[in-house]
């Protein structure tokens, strides 16, 4: 894996992994914890990392082309 891979799967693991234990951790007694509503934070995570790794996703793409477009401003200075 590359770089910019790494660095979304480990967002959307740590997302996964907060989401199950902001679940846990709210209910005072671990035994009021359902299925369903430990299945509905998973979700959440899941749902939240993935938007987090999209917006990663195209905030490097705008400081790529960003990155470029200076450095084309760059060598066209240089080259005067």
């Amino acid at each position: 894996m590359n770089q910019p891979q790494d660095t979304g799967a480990f967002t959307t693991i740590s997302g996964m992994i907060g989401g199950v234990m902001k679940a846990i951790t709210v209910k005072p007694v671990l035994m009021a914890i359902s299925f369903g509503t430990l299945t509905n934070v998973m979700v959440y995570a899941a749902a939240s990392a993935a938007v987090g790794y999209v917006v990663k996703k195209v905030l490097d793409h705008l400081a790529d082309r960003i990155n470029a477009k200076c450095s084309q401003t760059l060598n066209s200075k240089d080259d005067e």
